[in-house]
């Protein structure tokens, strides 16, 4: 069984995600992985032993408009893909050329994983809804991290055997860097991951002079790329907050997160989390809200905790409750990374995917 898998994205958890996935399939089936040349963890795809096909794609909004109108690229692509003959594509993500792809190879079975079945609050784009849509129509399995958007997979006229639920994998992608001399920053709070609204940043900020009337040592670290301009105002009124604000690299991925006491999720919407992997296989206590797909990924009270959505007073509780209770904040650690490596290693979520492969092909 030969399988072409095609992940065009740059960066993100999304090429971490394509990667690990890869890998596992690796050694479970004749896999070729066509990949972004401009692809942030290039290296990392080439020493994985993987066979590539690398395909230039963009860097720039220019470079989008420019790539995706060349019909060159598509005949190209085309070729590449008629050489390998596979017997399943499948997406670990979407992309923009990913129903031009599905159009130029109808004859082949296409299983293709959906992160956001709902576009986030702040996200809604009509042309990335348009592709979805087209994408899942074009799709023979979708497959789905969360059960409880099976309904919204379902709207779009998928039959329900044709929709499989098979959870983010863990990221001990992190593990590998090669981070020293960091030390655990005692009642220091993370925001980490991209400023977007859905996120609840606001929540928190409105949250933290709550915790530091009962932990006068708390900090909060924000970290990650985005618009911070809305939010200035209030961090300006407060102390003990650092902001970095800009793309963050794998490494400061890890050192972020072992410097930090807890983790704080308080999305307003959400579908699933990358974080929450991140955090549990660097053994850093969650805190998230109830929102979205999350709740299937933090068991309450064991594995991290889990408040209401926009709710600074509860969320403060929260924060509080593990930033004064050392031993709280071990065990959810410690039960976190269990729930990772057992029921999300990367072996374990291939061995699903390759049961639907072997469907389709036999």
């Amino acid at each position: 069984m030969k399988v072409l898998l095609i992940y065009l994205g740059r960066k993100g958890g999304g090429s971490i995600y394509s990667l690990e996935m890869a890998r596992a399939l690796s050694k479970k089936c004749d896999l070729i992985a066509m990949i972004s040349r401009q692809s942030q963890n290039l290296e990392a795809w080439r020493k994985a032993g993987i066979s590539l096909i690398e395909i230039d794609t963009y860097e720039s909004i220019l470079g989008v408009f420019l790539s995706t109108l060349n019909l060159k690229k598509y005949f190209y692509l085309w070729r590449q893909i008629e050489v390998v003959k596979p017997d399943i594509i499948y997406y670990p993500m979407l992309h923009l050329w990913t129903p031009i792809i599905n159009l130029i190879t109808p004859s082949i079975p296409k299983v293709t994983t959906i992160h956001d079945p709902i576009m986030h609050k702040g996200e809604k784009n009509i042309i990335l809804d348009l592709i979805q849509k087209i994408a899942i129509k074009q799709s023979t399995i979708i497959i789905i991290l969360s059960k409880i958007f099976i309904p919204v997979i379902e709207r779009y006229g998928v039959p329900k055997e044709r929709i499989k639920v098979i959870p983010h994998g863990e990221f001990s992608y992190y593990l590998s860097k090669n981070i020293q001399d960091v030390t655990r920053d005692k009642d220091a709070i993370l925001f980490f991951g991209r400023i977007q609204d859905y996120k609840g940043l606001e929540v928190l900020i409105s949250a933290f002079p709550l915790i530091k009337k009962k932990i006068p040592e708390a900090k909060l670290l924000i970290v990650g790329e985005g618009d911070i301009t809305p939010y200035k105002s209030k961090l300006s009124e407060l102390q003990d907050i650092e902001v970095v604000n800009h793309w963050i690299s794998d490494e400061e991925v890890t050192r972020f997160f072992l410097k930090s006491s807890v983790i704080v999720l308080p999305y307003t919407d959400a579908t699933q989390s990358g974080i929450i992997p991140i955090a549990y296989m660097l053994k850093v206590p969650v805190i998230s809200t109830k929102v979205g797909g999350i709740p299937e990924q933090i068991e309450d009270g064991k594995t991290g905790i889990l408040v209401n959505p926009e709710d600074p007073e509860e969320l403060a509780d929260a924060c509080i409750k593990v930033l004064n209770n050392p031993s709280l904040a071990s065990s959810l650690a410690e039960n976190g990374y269990q729930k990772a490596i057992e029921e999300w290693n990367w072996n374990r979520i291939s061995n699903i995917i390759i049961e639907e492969f072997k469907r389709l092909y036999t």
